[in-house]
């Protein structure tokens, strides 16, 4: 059909349909609604990367980051995914386990925590490397290793923090939502159809009943007392510092030093000093692992590169500030990203 120019609605209409239907698309990838990953994937050998060299050493300490949330699911972006953190320090750890000149690894963490059961696993991998090889681990702690970071931490020989290092949070947190006032307000109604009475627990679509709290907060306390009992078994605190500790409160550096979370305040390059003489070397090269080398890396750039999977993802998980949750429970300080 034409219009009154004689042109067609394709004409002067498809264009513009194009160019909005490209936009929408940009503007969900790059919100992260949608993200698409392009390139290879990690069945390339990890590389053995030196980042600092001390003049006769020959024995190795291992520096491993830890860094962002604890989980395994794969880091999916714009244009790029990598193994979870999980399965990444895994790949790490497999590697130095085959290497007797490693004598010490060094966990870099930089992590406000992250799923209950993932920071269990994740200590419980690293506690079983400590055990298994004989190898010395020391955490050095950077801007933030609270809650499932601290978690993964006391899987460690010896724990130090930087002075301004935010740590502790010792607790549990699990976030649920009632909508079923603003449903209501919509005019919509879910019916949710469910083979017992606790089914639904935690759904937004349920509404609030007082007697799903004390079962909610069950849950939570039984989490909790699993990391309390932890952090006494692997730290010497008081017991008037435990009961501070169990508040979930925050401590820097130096006042988690003085109540015993933590050995000392250092910095990362005492730190790998020291791990290597726990490790009964006089002198040792800082390695890292990669799949990708950098000729420019130093003690301080970012962990294990990875080649990125091709992917496409859809995020469609609550998220609020600058990081994306799942329902669930989690050891994670939540005001991380205030600082």
């Amino acid at each position: 059909m034409l219009g009154a120019q004689g042109v067609s609605w394709r004409q002067a209409f498809l264009p513009g349909l194009v160019k909005t239907g490209i936009l929408s698309g940009l503007i969900l990838v790059l919100s992260g609604c949608v993200s698409i990953q392009l390139g290879g994937g990690t069945d390339e050998p990890l590389k053995e990367q030196t980042v600092e060299t001390r003049e006769g050493a020959s024995k190795k300490v291992l520096l491993v980051s830890i860094d962002g949330m604890i989980a395994n699911e794969p880091d999916s972006g714009l244009l790029r995914q990598r193994p979870g953190l999980i399965d990444r320090v895994m790949m790490q750890l497999r590697k130095a386990e085959q290497d007797p000149d490693v004598v010490a690894v060094v966990l870099r963490i930089n992590s406000p925590g992250g799923g209950v059961t993932a920071s269990d696993v994740l200590y419980r991998e690293l506690q079983r490397f400590r055990i298994k090889t004989g190898k010395k681990l020391v955490v050095q702690m950077m801007n933030v290793a609270a809650s499932g970071g601290y978690y993964v931490a006391l899987a460690a020989d010896e724990i130090y923090a930087h002075p301004t290092t935010l740590t502790g949070s010792v607790g549990v947190i699990s976030l649920t939502a009632d909508v079923t006032g603003l449903t209501e307000k919509l005019g919509v109604t879910v019916h949710t159809h469910k083979s017992g009475e606790k089914k639904d627990v935690g759904s937004p679509f349920r509404a609030h009943q007082p007697e799903d709290d004390a079962y909610w907060q069950a849950l939570i306390d039984q989490m909790a007392t699993r990391f309390y009992g932890l952090v006494k078994a692997r730290r010497s605190l008081s017991p008037e510092a435990l009961d501070a500790v169990k508040t979930a409160r925050v401590y820097l550096g130096q006042e988690a030093a003085s109540i015993g979370l933590v050995d000392a305040v250092s910095y990362l390059p005492e730190t790998l000093a020291r791990a290597c003489k726990l490790g009964g070397a006089s002198g040792c090269n800082t390695v890292a692992y990669r799949f990708e080398t950098n000729p420019n890396a130093n003690r301080y750039s970012p962990g294990m590169t990875t080649p990125y999977a091709p992917s496409l993802t859809l995020l469609p998980d609550l998220r609020l500030g600058q990081r994306w949750l799942k329902p669930g429970h989690y050891y994670l300080y939540w005001a991380e990203e205030a600082f």
